[in-house]
């Protein structure tokens, strides 16, 4: 009986500890499953994760730690964490944790981590004790976020930010802020220097106080337009300066400042004095209606001037006609009342020389007609075939000069825009001395073309007549200068003085080139576009 208790209890007994022992082993196996889920956590984390226990000690860190460091876990564990903080940071680090340690509570700092790299690289360290189910402390967990970039980011702001400050006020210009509710929220040193109100005085709208009552009205109503349609505005006030109490002019220039929601958070504003530039301006304004003053006494000088020179030419065309149609008239009666019998030899040469000169004068007399009336006449500007107009003139010389061998070579020329009597008679000269220098030619070479460039078409007319010398070139286009002598050519020495008159109203050039005994080349531009010139 005995034998078969003792066996029951010892059976029951060795039931109890194999239960004992599977349970204990399914609690390891939980635990380490757990702690097998904990460093998975904790290795995949993107935070580098470090625990210390109670002796204020680390006795691990996680993968991203030691990948961070560059360092083996045994380099790290205990206190070999500290061999990467950098100098400046690690006293005050470690009065944190401890501190923190002590008092059983969360903490947080702020340190510069060797990588391993070499660099050293902000990061924000927060540290949280750990607690046994019993409320036993076990030490503590902490982790650490890489914030170099943000400090970074934060420094430049703080510098941008104190350059923007230090602009603002070395600026030799009024700079402001302001909102759409409470008017101007601040403004620079130069503002409260010029104003001489306070910062406080100057907040809100009491600006409008110190512009010139001229101005005020138009001012705040620009502005308050502009806030309520959100755009920019400018606008030039008088605003008074504290100094001497006078008013200096200023370009106000306000611009809004939105959020990445496009809603306005702020206004700005830059005020610039034009003072200066606006006395300038009112005396070149005044300087303008002197000048517009005198223009006009001028013009009715030059008007007078033109009615004396309308007179004159009437006075030349009918008072110094008359004698000199009576001298040609009484010349020719003279004439044939005495018969070549009657008359020497020498007295029939001084009548011939009396007829020739009063003839003379009288062509001279309407070239000085037409040249005066070339200035005055209106401008009739239409298009123009050069081509047609130059066979015209062509026509009219070859009937002048019967008898005459002469080889025309005109080329295909363009159209152009310009008075077409005017350039008639530009063609009439011009070719008309092509064939008086070549009348001791035989034959007789004139050629007319064309060429042209960006602004200009440009008409020429060669001969291979007596030409002339640059040396007088500067005399050619000259009233009664003349490079040839009467009894070689004649001519009045207006011609070509009319021609470069007539192209310089068509806003042209005229120019000639030539060698003695070579012929000469006369050259002429028009625009391609033309300004129509009013009188």
């Amino acid at each position: 009986m005995f034998p078969s208790l003792i066996n029951r209890e010892l059976i029951e007994g060795y039931a109890a500890l194999i239960t004992d022992i599977s349970d204990r082993q399914q609690t390891e196996a939980a635990l380490r499953e757990s702690e097998a889920r904990f460093r998975h956590l904790v290795d995949t984390a993107p935070v580098l994760v470090w625990m210390s226990g109670t002796d204020k000690l680390c006795n691990y860190f996680n993968k991203p730690w030691l990948d961070f460091t560059g360092r083996t876990l045994e380099q790290e564990m205990g206190n070999g964490w500290a061999e990467g903080a950098h100098p400046d940071d690690f006293q005050r680090c470690l009065d944190i944790y401890i501190n923190g340690f002590d008092a059983r509570q969360k903490f947080t700092m702020e340190y510069r981590l060797r990588r391993f790299d070499g660099e050293h690289r902000w990061v924000l360290d927060t540290g949280v004790p750990r607690f046994a189910p019993t409320g036993e402390f076990l030490g503590y967990i902490g982790s650490c976020v890489d914030i170099h970039d943000r400090n970074l980011a934060q420094e430049a702001l703080r510098d941008s930010e104190e350059r923007y400050r230090i602009l603002t006020e070395v600026s030799p210009q009024a700079i402001w802020m302001g909102n759409s509710d409470s008017g101007i929220t601040y403004c620079n040193q130069y503002w409260l220097d010029y104003s001489g109100l306070t910062m406080q005085q100057t907040t809100g709208y009491s600006w409008i106080y110190i512009i010139h009552p001229d101005d005020r009205d138009r001012a705040f109503k620009t502005s308050m337009q502009a806030v309520a349609n959100a755009t920019n505005y400018e606008e030039e006030i008088r605003f008074r300066q504290v100094s001497d109490g006078s008013y200096r002019w200023h370009i106000v220039r306000g611009l809004p400042f939105r959020d990445p929601a496009g809603q306005i958070i702020k206004w700005v504003g830059i005020a610039s004095d034009i003072h200066d530039r606006k006395v300038a301006e009112a005396a070149l304004q005044q300087l303008n209606e002197m000048l517009e003053q005198r223009i006009q006494e001028r013009t009715r000088q030059l008007q007078a001037a033109n009615k004396e020179l309308e007179s004159f030419s009437y006075s030349v065309s009918h008072d110094l006609r008359a004698p000199l149609r009576h001298i040609a008239g009484f010349i020719e009666l003279f004439q044939k009342r005495h018969t070549s019998t009657s008359l020497d030899q020498t007295s029939q040469r001084y009548l011939g020389i009396i007829a020739e000169t009063a003839k003379q004068a009288g062509i001279l007399i309407d070239e000085l007609l037409t040249f005066s009336r070339m200035g005055r006449t209106e401008m009739r500007y239409i298009n123009l075939n050069m081509e047609e107009l130059v066979q015209e003139v062509k026509r009219d010389l070859i009937t002048q000069s019967p008898g005459r061998v002469i080889n025309w070579q005109i080329e295909a020329l363009p159209e152009v825009q310009g008075d077409p009597s005017m350039l008639r008679l530009v063609l009439r000269n011009l070719m008309g001395n092509a064939v008086k220098y070549t009348q001791t030619r035989n034959p007789a070479e004139i050629a007319v073309g064309s060429t042209d460039n960006e602004n200009e078409v440009i008409f020429f007319v060669q001969d291979n007549g007596v030409g002339f010398n640059m040396q007088y070139v500067h005399k050619l286009f000259g009233v009664f200068q003349r490079l040839h002598s009467d009894p070689q050519f004649e001519g009045t020495g207006v011609g070509l003085a009319n021609v470069q008159r007539i192209i310089h109203r068509h806003n042209g050039r005229v120019w000639a080139e030539a060698v003695v005994d070579s012929g000469a080349t006369f050259y002429f531009s028009l625009p391609k576009l033309l300004t129509h010139e009013s009188e």
